[in-house]
């Protein structure tokens, strides 16, 4: 199974996005690597920063 997230508006991933993730995601293996694509180049994600609005 794969499953594939784009931004909805502009170009970078929001907080709703991964949201939306884990509803579509929510029967599939915890265990599952998730993998991403960036400067055309694909790799596993080691760590994730969010950076919030004040």
């Amino acid at each position: 199974m794969s499953i594939h997230l784009k931004p909805k508006t502009g170009k970078e991933i929001t907080l709703d996005d991964l949201r939306e993730l884990v509803e579509k995601t929510k029967g599939v293996s915890g265990k599952s690597p998730v993998v991403i694509t960036a400067n055309n180049r694909t790799t596993r994600i080691n760590s994730l920063d969010i950076d919030m609005d004040d």
